[in-house]
């Protein structure tokens, strides 16, 4: 992950894969569900959406 990953908050395309008690992947060692899982699910909403529209 490089700087303007974290300066824009662009989570790695593995937070797909964490479960919400996993360890966070931006190493805080908190639980995924209390560090970054709400502003991802937003951002990856968003991805799917701006993709969705993008085909149509």
């Amino acid at each position: 992950m490089g700087f303007l990953d974290k300066f824009f908050h662009r989570p790695p395309e593995s937070a797909l894969q964490l479960g919400r008690n996993d360890p966070c992947w931006c190493g805080s060692g908190k639980k995924y569900k209390h560090c970054h899982y709400d502003a991802d699910q937003k951002y990856f909403a968003r991805i799917r959406g701006m993709t969705c529209k993008q085909s149509s």
